[in-house]
């Protein structure tokens, strides 16, 4: 009697940790981001586990867990089911780096690029764009492949970059036209910058974002800003575009302010990818 008491206690817990596991696994999602590049390593790995784990936890992120297999030359991170991944994709891959560009205007744009230039016909243009925007236009996920398609093999634009900003529910994907050096170069870079900060107001929706520069190039940023008043200077994350406040007058203490109806989750991704490394690896998500 004792035996069967033991065998239905014995089923009992398993039937309870087996369904606690499942309940468990259900409550986790895993990403795996796969390495590339010559330097692929278990302490290069490491390192980029550390700094994806940094990013995270910046970000807001207070349930994660980031794994190394060094075998296959990957990064595993666990993260709560619930996690929108189109959010913190960003932080996982992204190496880091940082621009500051001046743009062109609306205007500017149509006598940068020829009428009859390919881009205005695979992107949509708002007849209702104020003169400071610098949009080509924008497209949705499929036609943003027919664009590329075609910035591959078009000839580049003297002082010009086009970049891809983040995706929108309003206008999906859209391209921006940036002013460049004449080598190439944008108007400042990460290395031009002290720090990067949220600051928040009374409403949770109301969240700013303070960018102060290197003693350096304050008076450069200066002068770019009183030559660029009414007009957009974007802020390029590793070749796409996060933001393009308008400068409405001289900024002349090296002090940014970068508002824009941000949410906390939004507002805190350049402060997560800029207080931490930049990655040295390059990854992958695979879907």
């Amino acid at each position: 009697m004792k035996s069967f008491l033991y065998l239905i206690i014995s089923i009992a817990i398993a039937i309870t940790l087996t369904s606690a596991n499942q309940k468990s696994t259900e409550n986790i999602r895993s990403i795996i981001l796969q390495a590339s590049g010559k330097n692929v390593g278990s302490v290069s790995l490491k390192q980029s586990a550390d700094i994806i784990s940094s990013r995270l936890k910046s970000f807001g992120l207070n349930s994660f867990e980031v794994k190394v297999s060094a075998d296959k030359g990957q990064v595993i991170i666990l993260l709560p089911a619930k996690t929108n991944i189109s959010e913190v994709e960003g932080l996982l891959t992204s190496k880091g780096e940082l621009a500051f560009y001046e743009t062109y205007s609306n205007n500017e744009i149509k006598d940068l690029l020829e009428p009859e230039n390919q881009l205005f016909k695979l992107l949509k243009h708002d007849q209702e764009q104020k003169t400071s925007d610098p949009r080509v236009g924008c497209t949705n996920t499929e036609n943003r492949k027919n664009a590329d398609e075609y910035l591959r093999s078009a000839i580049p634009v003297k002082n010009c970059k086009l970049f891809w900003g983040n995706e929108s529910e309003k206008s999906g994907y859209c391209l921006f036209a940036l002013k460049t050096d004449m080598n190439g170069k944008p108007l400042l870079a990460r290395s031009d910058v002290e720090s990067v900060k949220i600051v928040k107001g009374k409403d949770t929706q109301d969240c700013k974002i303070q960018i102060k520069l290197k003693p350096e190039a304050i008076t450069f940023f200066a002068e770019a800003t009183k030559n660029n008043l009414n007009k957009a200077i974007a802020i390029v994350i590793d070749d796409q575009v996060y933001a393009w406040p308008i400068v409405k007058s001289a900024i002349e203490r090296g002090e940014i302010e970068v508002t824009g109806n941000f949410t906390e989750k939004e507002a805190n991704y350049l402060p997560a990818v800029f207080n931490s490394e930049q990655l040295q690896l390059s990854f992958k998500l695979l879907k």
